[in-house]
């Protein structure tokens, strides 16, 4: 987490979203898959390049860009040019980057089937009680 420079993170818009190439199909479990996974990165206007992954934010190359962004939820049009606000943990540890008006970006790794970049409204993906339980991403504190 101190390896990532906040001060370059928030507050900057995003300009770009891209993924690697998925890896080659892969069977997680007997009868489940074959699932691809992929690396979601986050170009910002501060020139930093994010690794987004469930359990963590890296900072990233722009040699790693090498696919075309897509998102489950929100279009990828819609989020490019929006300000990043935060960076948080979620009810269940995973990294969330947050953007103005509550939308969040997250590695929705559902470790079986792949990996899509979830694009989503807070307010409409998460309880009450399940943003209660987020922290500051830095910190690791109650978000207030």
């Amino acid at each position: 987490m101190a390896n990532l420079p906040k001060q370059r993170i928030l507050d900057s818009r995003l300009t770009q979203i891209s993924h690697s190439h998925p890896t080659k199909p892969e069977f997680v479990l007997k009868g489940i898959g074959p699932a691809e996974f992929r690396s979601h990165y986050l170009r910002l206007e501060s020139g930093v390049v994010l690794d987004l992954f469930t359990a963590e934010l890296t900072v990233a190359t722009s040699d790693e860009m090498v696919c075309a962004g897509e998102t489950d939820g929100i279009p990828v049009d819609a989020l490019i040019g929006r300000t990043v606000t935060g960076v948080w943990n979620d009810d269940t540890g995973s990294c969330i980057v947050v953007l103005d008006h509550e939308i969040y970006l997250k590695d929705s790794n559902d470790g079986a089937y792949g990996n899509p970049l979830r694009a989503g409204l807070i307010v409409n993906d998460y309880t009450e009680d399940q943003r209660l339980e987020f922290t500051d991403y830095w910190t690791e504190e109650p978000l207030e």
